[in-house]
């Protein structure tokens, strides 16, 4: 399985070679071929990310013998709030220790990436449970922002 990620690089290492001086026209027509390939299949790609956490949410499902709605126990919101919550917690406590004994982005940059990716598995799967579709709630919320920013709302207005 390919990510939009390694797709793109390939689009973008094929126009480097289209732009290369030179280049016969079966070899161009060729490679642009293919291009159009990788851009059908970009087109048609899922966002990785939500696709990955469904996938290892299926299997834990699986795994445990329960449907991809319930949770342990039986309130599934309740219980991915609170692995969210936990999790959040992890993280805050994981900055900490990484700079207890003052400050290093390095080091708070890592903690947070040692527990980020279990926030956002909680979250997904939040969502998920709840049939609420995270990439329009999240796409609502960005324009709410961005009406604010363009009132003023955080500082200056925008243009």
């Amino acid at each position: 399985m390919r990510t939009k990620n390694v797709i793109q690089s390939a689009i973008a290492e094929l126009n480097q070679v289209l732009s290369l001086p030179g280049l016969d026209e079966a070899s161009r027509l060729s490679i642009q071929a293919r291009k159009n390939e990788l851009e059908a299949e970009l087109a048609s790609a899922l966002d990785d990310i939500h696709k990955n956490i469904l996938r290892s949410h299926q299997a834990i499902c699986e795994a445990k013998k329960m449907g991809e709605k319930e949770a342990y126990g039986h309130n599934p919101t309740m219980y991915y709030i609170l692995g969210i919550s936990a999790e959040c917690g992890e993280m805050a406590n994981a900055v900490v220790r990484a700079v207890r004994n003052g400050w290093d982005e390095d080091k708070a940059v890592a903690a947070v990436r040692s527990e980020l990716a279990d926030v956002i598995i909680y979250s997904y799967i939040l969502a998920h449970v709840n049939d609420i579709d995270l990439t329009e709630l999240v796409n609502e919320k960005v324009e709410i922002v961005i009406n604010r920013a363009k009132s003023g709302y955080y500082g200056n207005k925008l243009h």
